[in-house]
């Protein structure tokens, strides 16, 4: 069998494989793209084109200041990302384009070759208009159109009555009203009992989601019920839980520190301007 790698190829795919285009590495070295993956994998080479770059205190300063009036590929450029990261951190920071930008960028989008030739110009009418479908379609063109035509009192197959119950994924039984679909248990109490309170939730004293019966609902409020889930779990599960509880407010109390750092009000209650 003939030998396709060798020294030279070897050393293209170590300098080109990680980060180029791999139809691009795969044209110059004159070999497929499976062969490509399979000889990286056996030189134990992996692609890094997916590894995300921080961004510095200098970049994001340089985003925040052009992002609303610079084109996001221009700003790419300049802080040395990708157009799609500077999006997403554009979004992070709530940063958007100035209306002028948008009036002129789209001005000139509008104005190129390819949007006008598919743009409706002024006074179009549209070729059909006030004509029987006979005048501008075959017979057979009719005949097949008919078949997805919506019939005079057609109703969508997922439409139910008011009053039919439905059980979801969760195990709650959900109640079809005038309003809309809402879940049955809930419903239940608030006819006999009135709103249910903030801070309150209802539960199943038998612990079975779809026995919706009055007398199986009971009120209680959220701080019951976390100190029953302690006094239940063991010490592996409170440890996990509270491990978990404060990776989540830490990831508040950042995003809502770097939002005040660039002029924005924190989203959280845990962080305040000072």
């Amino acid at each position: 069998m003939r030998r396709v790698w060798n020294e030279e190829k070897d050393n293209l795919l170590r300098r080109h494989y990680p980060k180029r285009d791999l139809d691009w590495v795969a044209k110059r070295i004159g070999v497929s793209k499976t062969a490509l993956a399979n000889r990286a994998q056996i030189l134990g080479i992996q692609r890094k084109v997916h590894q995300r770059v921080p961004w510095t205190d200098r970049q994001l300063a340089y985003l925040r200041k052009h992002y609303a009036d610079t084109r996001a590929e221009d700003i790419a450029r300049k802080v040395r990302h990708t157009t799609a990261s500077v999006w997403r951190m554009a979004s992070k920071l709530g940063l958007k384009k100035s209306p002028e930008f948008l009036a002129q960028w789209g001005h000139l989008v509008a104005s190129t070759e390819g949007a006008k030739a598919n743009q409706f110009s002024k006074g179009h009418v549209t070729h059909n208009k006030g004509k029987r479908l006979e005048e501008f379609m075959s017979e057979e063109g009719i005949r097949r159109s008919s078949r997805t035509r919506f019939k005079a009192g057609h109703r969508p197959h997922n439409q139910r009555e008011v009053g039919t119950e439905c059980v979801h994924a969760n195990g709650y039984v959900y109640l079809r009203t005038a309003e809309g679909c809402v879940p049955k248990h809930r419903h239940v109490w608030q006819q006999a009992h009135g709103p249910v309170p903030d801070g309150y939730v209802i539960i199943f004293r038998d612990g079975n989601r779809q026995n919706c019966s009055l007398d199986n609902l009971q009120l209680i409020s959220r701080a019951d019920i976390a100190r029953r889930r302690t006094a239940s779990e063991t010490p592996e599960q409170r440890r996990q839980r509270t491990a978990k509880a404060q990776a989540t407010r830490s990831k508040s109390i950042r995003r809502d520190r770097l939002r005040i750092h660039w002029g924005m009000e924190p989203l959280g209650k845990l962080v305040k301007r000072w």
